[in-house]
């Protein structure tokens, strides 16, 4: 109510009052990083020595609800009605007050920060202007995978992945090493994750030879920024080293019951033959054991 009302005496007087008070941003637009901080700033003019108890400071971010930031009135922080998405990362630099500076820092800033605030200065007078914040998160962590997948008549066919997280959303473009454009045959997806960052997956099929070179980049058409990432045709599949790998242990537990079969069926002979024989050929085993004693 009471920004409602200094914002309507400011209206009212707007002739009046801006020939006696004035502010100025000396900076309109602020771009940010994901979790880094910010500190806005508008100047007033102080004569003298600054009465605190005579300004009102009000910040707040335009929308279609207009979202309070900060206020200070008449000298007095009064953040009974700050919006919830502020509380505990706002905080005005009082000590610049003195020198006709409203600085707002707002700490840990998150693309939902991103917008059109508003500082209102009221001091021997009225007046406000506007200032722009853009919060970006670069798409530095690409992840990737080069994959074999069932391809049309029974061909396999190459899948190759990127995936990334960022804000604001991405363009992904795909070219080889001829800088051929694949773009067209990608698919991409996009979801929204927690504070608005894009988790960004683009996934290209391809039937290309090995050794093939392809590139994914992911571009911020509204920062005019890029980051990419190389894949390359391995010469042996993927599902190829699996299946190799399930032959091989198939293969080695074949050998390895053959041989287990084989022992067990010496033993079951050896054990035989002593059972029926071992009267008649006594003298000869024992020649035959006592060799293998020495031998070993």
């Amino acid at each position: 109510m009471e920004n409602a009302l200094l914002l309507c005496i400011f209206l009212s007087h707007w002739h009046f009052l801006n020939a006696l008070f004035t502010v100025e941003v000396p900076q309109p637009q602020y771009i940010v990083e994901y979790g880094s901080n910010v500190t806005m700033e508008c100047r007033f003019r102080v004569n003298g020595e600054l009465k605190l108890q005579e300004l009102s400071v009000i910040w707040e971010k335009k929308e279609e609800h207009t979202k309070e930031v900060y206020k200070l009135h008449k000298g007095k922080e009064n953040l009974n009605n700050q919006h919830s998405n502020y509380r505990g990362r706002v905080n005005l630099l009082k000590e610049k007050l003195q020198l006709g500076q409203s600085m707002l820092q707002i700490t840990n800033v998150k693309p939902t920060d991103a917008g059109t605030y508003l500082c209102l200065i009221g001091y021997e007078g009225a007046d406000y202007k506007t200032i722009t914040l853009q919060v970006k998160a670069p798409y530095r962590n690409i992840t990737k995978r080069t994959v074999t997948v069932q391809g049309t008549a029974g061909h396999s066919e190459w899948e190759l992945i990127c995936q990334s997280e960022g804000y604001p959303k991405a363009e992904v473009i795909w070219h080889n090493g001829e800088h051929q454009d694949f773009s067209a045959k990608a698919n991409t997806t996009y979801e929204a994750g927690t504070d608005q960052l894009y988790s960004v997956t683009s996934t290209l099929k391809t039937n290309t030879s090995v050794n093939e070179t392809f590139h994914c980049v992911f571009w911020n058409k509204e920062f005019k920024e890029n980051t990419s990432a190389i894949l390359i045709i391995p010469d042996c599949p993927v599902g190829s080293r699996r299946i190799n790998g399930r032959h091989y242990f198939a293969t080695a537990g074949a050998v390895l019951v053959l041989f287990g079969s084989s022992l067990l069926f010496m033993l079951w002979v050896k054990k035989g033959i002593h059972f029926f024989f071992l009267p008649y050929f006594s003298p000869f085993l024992m020649f035959v054991d006592t060799n293998r004693i020495e031998i070993s």
